[in-house]
């Protein structure tokens, strides 16, 4: 099923059509101020506080009844708002007068603005919560605000129209989405320089990092998808087309689902990560743009920004990984509700044999084999039945041939693979560590060889939606060094054995004594190598170099003297 595509009918247990209980319900809409954008949650979940860009104020709503209990001025059109991790502070936009309000949550009152910046979009702070990093689309810039003294203590020029910023959990990175230029940039948060800027993208606006940090999500306002970056490698490994533009997104607290805003479309659509496919898609808004979660995740606040509110939601169910082999024995988790007593769950007609109620919102499930492609996952509990969304199977993916079998510590180098069912595959995983491929066809994909630390041999597998193929073996070789060579001295006349002492010294295949390639070598080791002196008319010292079948040379650092 490509992604984006209607799931396959519903069944009953016995495999007829069903009707079934919504997975989803609207637990509530709370009206806020004119034109709201953003919503941000305190980290007790206590409190979300909205923003009302058409008006001077944020709507400050209890989680706990579902209504606006105050309202701060910060001053005209606030927009993005973002709240410091020990939840003492709210920082809030300001494009019109080009400042950050700074709001303490204690006593929901206007505590300081920083000023100096230029129509100031959006905004993070750091997970240490020492600096907020916010986007002036309209200097091309941004500015870095020291939450100890509320000032700017840095700025960082960045693409066209910055729009969007999001930071890593682990506070290394920052991604910020340049409307206009159609680029995202990667800042380093250590030294505040932008080390890498993507291309490819069509008015990106929104961006999301996954809780684990290994992805980032970009929503392309100007086209119908979704970007994912890899942030190990800072390419683009996965797209998904989605039903309209998207505008805004949110990643889930525990990673399964990511929630992109249709602003145009009304609706809300749901990816599952694990296989970067639509969960499910939620109609019913009138514009809706930023989405806040409370801190489990159970809920959603999304805001409304057409009908000037809060939309509450309860969270959608999850699979995860929502694909697999069809010969099942995958355990997945599933997120939703009422799970407690439940006495069934259902991958189509087969029955999991093997599934463990960890909580009312949580199962650990063994998926049994399956034929069908696509098939509803259906909990039988106390409170009833339910589809709780869909499982894809998948055969392997199979790996026969590799163009080369080893190469330079440092990668950067393209290799070929040769097997079978490639179409769908994202990624070839080195070891633990995943590069992107370049599919020709269903037999055959190109992928650059990511760099390793350390000289060894790594399994290679090739990772697609049902799963992880067979595996070959790839060396990294590392550099040749010669530390020593016996004896340094010898007749014009050559014919003298002379031995290279060093290391990574098994794949050399040429060494030239004062660029005259030597009579003979002879690879002892990984430490030695046995070659014969060529003969030369000049007397004096000479240096003495090995070169490597992948191109890598080491140089003795005792010349060789001919007498």
């Amino acid at each position: 099923m490509s992604v984006g595509q209607a799931p396959p009918e519903m069944e009953k247990l016995d495999g007829s059509p069903s009707a079934v209980r919504p997975l989803v319900a609207d637990d509530g809409t709370i009206p806020v101020g004119p034109a709201p954008h953003s919503a941000a949650m305190r980290p007790d979940g206590l409190r979300a506080y909205v923003t009302n860009s058409g008006s001077d104020a944020l709507s400050v709503i209890d989680t706990a009844v579902d209504a606006v209990v105050a309202t701060i001025g910060v001053g005209a059109g606030p927009w993005a708002a973002a709240v410091t991790p020990d939840g003492r502070y709210l920082y809030v936009t300001l494009p019109g007068s080009g400042t950050v309000a700074v709001v303490s949550t204690a006593t929901d009152t206007l505590v300081g603005t920083v000023g100096g910046l230029s129509a100031p979009r959006g905004l993070a702070v750091t997970p240490d919560g020492a600096r907020v990093y916010v986007a002036n689309s309209a200097a091309d810039t941004v500015s870095v605000i020291s939450t100890a003294t509320n000032t700017v203590t840095g700025t960082i020029t960045v693409g066209n129209g910055p729009q969007a910023v999001t930071v890593r959990p682990d506070g290394l990175r920052a991604y910020v989405s340049n409307h206009t230029g159609g680029t995202v940039s990667v800042i380093d948060t250590a030294g505040n320089t932008v080390v890498a800027t993507l291309t490819g993208f069509n008015a990106p606006l929104g961006v999301a990092a996954t809780p684990d940090g290994a992805r980032v999500y970009v929503a392309n306002s100007g086209a119908r998808k979704v970007s994912v970056i890899g942030t190990a490698t800072s390419t683009v490994t996965d797209t998904i087309t989605v039903a309209s533009n998207p505008s805004y997104l949110t990643a889930s607290p525990d990673g399964t689902l990511v929630y992109a805003s249709m602003t145009g479309a009304g609706s809300l659509t749901v990816i599952n990560p694990s296989s970067n496919s639509i969960s499910e898609t939620l109609p019913g808004f009138a514009g809706p743009h930023e989405v806040a979660t409370t801190p489990d995740g159970g809920y959603l606040y999304v805001v409304d920004h057409g009908a000037h509110t809060v939309r509450v939601r309860r969270r959608p169910a999850s699979i995860s990984p929502n694909t697999g082999s069809r010969g099942g024995g995958t355990t997945v988790i599933i997120k939703g509700r009422g799970f407690l007593g439940t006495t069934a769950v259902h991958f189509g007609v087969r029955p999991a044999k093997e599934f463990t109620v960890v909580s009312d919102t949580t199962l650990s499930v063994t998926v049994p084999s399956g034929i069908r492609s696509a098939v509803p996952v259906i909990v039988t509990a106390s409170g009833g039945t339910a589809i709780v969304g869909h499982y894809y199977y998948r055969r392997l993916p199979v790996v026969n041939q590799i163009s080369a079998t080893s190469g330079p510590m440092n990668g950067r180098n393209t290799i070929t693979l040769t097997g079978e069912r490639f179409v769908g595959v994202r990624t070839v995983r080195f070891g633990t560590v995943e590069a992107p491929v370049t599919v020709l066809s269903d037999t055959q994909l190109t992928v650059t060889v990511p760099p390793s630390a350390l000289a060894r041999t790594v399994p290679v597998y090739v990772v697609s939606p049902g799963g992880v193929s067979s595996s070959l073996s790839y060396t990294y070789i590392g550099s040749p060094v010669i530390t020593s060579i016996s004896p340094t001295s010898g007749p014009r006349t050559g014919s003298r054995i002379v031995n290279l002492n060093g290391t990574f010294l098994s794949k050399v295949t040429s060494v030239t004594f004062g660029g005259v390639p030597a009579l003979s070598i002879k690879v002892m080791s990984d430490i030695k190598v046995q070659t014969v002196t060529p003969p030369t008319s000049t007397p004096g010292p000479v240096a003495v170099v090995a070169a490597t079948s992948i191109g890598a040379t080491a140089t003795s650092p005792t010349p060789y003297t001919y007498t």
